[in-house]
């Protein structure tokens, strides 16, 4: 499957957060999930009802059932949506440790669905009826998601956006939610890396690519130690970016350890600061992000200053 055009956000800091709304940015609620390019057809089209496809062209559409019946329900006119596929925990707020456990799978049992069923949350309309909304500004796009949003039901919904960041970021504090994305209400939609978008976390992390790794203890009863992490920058050249220790829990160890036999292995990690000789300070692994690719584990998710 070819590998969607999604449009990317810059990174930005907490103190960014009142200049962009000075600039004229609403503020989406930012989910940690699987982003997804998500196309319906109507029912008379000879096109797949459903098709849900990942940032680095991977099919989802199999390992979501719950999210296709819900979807195939919208089936009246065509629909391309940007969005994001997460897990929510018993709160009720999206979880990525959970929605990685639904990702692990190509197919997904109905014991999973049942377990740990997942929700679209969805915060961009690229097309309706046919006809791209991708030329509009975004704050059209959003009305009209909203609009769309009013006869949906189930394990669909838009994200929650604003325009005072304020509000937003008070709730990503209070329930240790990921950040926002602020989103400057003039803009089109463009493929690739802008400005027009912003991306502001609660934590400091990257996707990095692992590019190797110490062990502890002789061979063959060896233990993980530390990851080796690096970003690949626009020349397409791995950059160090320092190293990773490997002592966290026994159910992470066993990812890594599954994911270095399957490379690449893309890992999140959150970090202090970036040095002036372009180290992570303090990083941890968080997670391991098997919907990333190596181009995910960019220097441009680096704050500008430190590219």
């Amino acid at each position: 499957m070819s590998q969607p055009e999604f449009m990317l956000a810059e990174r930005g800091t907490e103190q960014d957060l009142d200049r962009l709304a000075a600039s004229g940015y609403a503020f989406d609620l930012k989910v940690d999930g699987i982003r997804a390019l998500v196309r319906v057809s109507p029912a008379a089209s000879s096109d797949p009802a459903v098709v849900m496809t990942s940032r680095n062209g991977l099919d989802l559409t199999t390992r979501f059932p719950e999210l296709v019946e819900s979807l195939v329900g919208l089936a009246d006119v065509s629909l391309v949506l940007d969005a994001e596929i997460a897990v929510p925990d018993s709160m009720g707020l999206p979880s990525w440790p959970l929605t990685q456990r639904r990702t692990a799978q190509k197919a997904a049992s109905v014991a999973l669905v049942r377990d740990l069923p997942a929700r679209l949350y969805v915060f961009d309309v690229l097309e309706v009826s046919r006809s791209a909304t991708t030329g509009e500004p975004f704050v059209r796009r959003r009305g009209m998601l909203e609009d769309l949003a009013m006869g949906w039901s189930g394990r669909l919904g838009p994200t929650v956006c604003a325009t005072d960041p304020w509000v937003l970021w008070e709730l990503v504090r209070d329930h240790s939610l990921e950040g926002v994305v602020a989103k400057r209400q003039n803009s089109p939609y463009r493929p690739g890396r802008s400005r027009d978008w912003v991306k502001i976390k609660a934590t400091q992390t990257l996707s990095c690519l692992v590019g190797g790794v110490e062990w502890s203890g002789a061979a063959g009863t060896s233990e993980l130690r530390s990851l080796q992490l690096f970003l690949v920058d626009p020349s397409g050249r791995l950059v160090a970016v320092g190293n990773a220790s490997a002592g966290v829990s026994a159910g992470m160890r066993r990812q890594l350890r599954a994911g270095l036999r399957h490379p690449p292995l893309i890992v999140e990690v959150e970090y202090a600061e970036v040095t002036e000789a372009g180290v992570l300070r303090h990083p941890v692994v968080r997670a391991v992000r098997t919907d990333v690719d190596v181009l995910g584990a960019s220097t441009d998710q680096l704050p500008a200053a430190r590219r």
